[in-house]
């Protein structure tokens, strides 16, 4: 009887697994190097031959296997499993589920990375039980993810939650997308270091930080008073929080959960975030609803990964 879930998470960088229970326990996890030459064309093959490789190491037969969930940076198409175009790994327009089913020969379900970490993050961590739930990650891009009634939601081409591309500055910074004034362009690790350049170029006041700070510098320094990084962290934070005001109208989420790698500033992320958000929310919207930061760290995604194939496979009630 089939016992488990193989949960992955696709990164430009690092390819993350983990083994499940239907019911959310990790029993194992491991990683390998995601090799993205040839417009990543050998890491389905490589996906393959891990599994095998883990599986065989730790004794667990293919029959324990219910199914396989697959996190991706990218837009995808969470019916066909196609993904339409996913810029760090090199596939446009590449059907993931056909070929991982056919290497496998076990279902798979395939999904936005950033809305799988949501989807861990509402199964095992930070946001369980909380049936309505907006996921952001802050990192070197701007993800999110929504869960609304129990469920991801994608969309049909699987764009839904990516509020990194929401517009905030008409004819702002040209963003990866192509388009102007994304989010992203101002509240990334990216767009925090643009706008530190942006300040350096005309100083306006002394600072401790220069022109190789990287985003965490700039919320270290902020801690400590620096003006140009309070500043820049503020700006960012304005622009984050106008968004958010904006997006928790359309769904009335109960948490807004902060993950990804500037989520370890903490306060002095959150402080003006919450200051700003209150300023641009509609009050009746934000009369349920709390702030979190992430808990499962890095994990997220196979943990998101992992309920989408149980879910998908009716190990999760709906």
């Amino acid at each position: 009887m089939a016992e488990y879930i193989v949960g992955i998470d696709v990164g430009g960088t690092t390819t993350k697994f983990g083994i499940l229970t239907t019911t959310g326990e990790n029993i194992g996890k491991w990683k390998i190097h995601t090799h993205t030459e040839n417009d990543g064309k050998n890491i389905c093959s490589h996906i393959k031959s891990s599994i095998q490789e883990y599986c065989r190491e730790n004794q667990i037969p293919k029959s324990k296997l219910a199914g396989v969930g697959v996190g991706v940076p990218g837009f995808v198409e969470e019916g066909s499993g196609m993904v339409n175009n996913a810029v760090n790994i090199g596939w446009k327009d590449y059907p993931l589920q056909s070929t991982l089913e056919e290497l496998l020969d076990l279902p798979v379900f395939i999904n936005n990375d950033a809305n799988l970490a949501a989807a861990g993050e509402y199964w095992q961590g930070a946001a369980k039980m909380e049936t309505s739930t907006l996921c952001i990650t802050l990192g070197t891009g701007v993800g999110g993810g929504v869960i609304l009634n129990g469920d991801v939601v994608t969309g049909p081409s699987g764009t839904a939650g990516e509020i990194g591309h929401f517009l905030v500055v008409p004819h702002g910074r040209i963003c990866t997308c192509g388009r102007e004034g994304c989010l992203e362009e101002y509240v990334a690790s990216k767009g925090l270091r643009r706008s530190l350049l942006d300040h350096l170029r005309n100083p306006a006041e002394s600072t401790q930080l220069d022109k190789s700070s990287e985003a965490i510098d700039i919320f270290k320094a902020a801690e400590e008073g620096d003006r140009l990084a309070n500043r820049i962290v503020n700006e960012a934070t304005y622009y984050l929080a106008y968004v958010l005001a904006n997006t928790v109208v359309l769904f009335n989420p109960e948490k807004i959960i902060i993950g990804g790698g500037m989520s370890a500033a903490k306060e002095t992320l959150l402080q003006p975030l919450v200051a700003h958000f209150k300023r641009f929310v509609l009050t009746e919207a934000d009369q349920h609803l709390s702030f979190g930061f992430a808990q499962l760290g890095n994990d997220a995604g196979i943990y998101g990964a992992s309920w989408l194939a149980a879910k998908r496979l009716g190990y999760i009630d709906d």
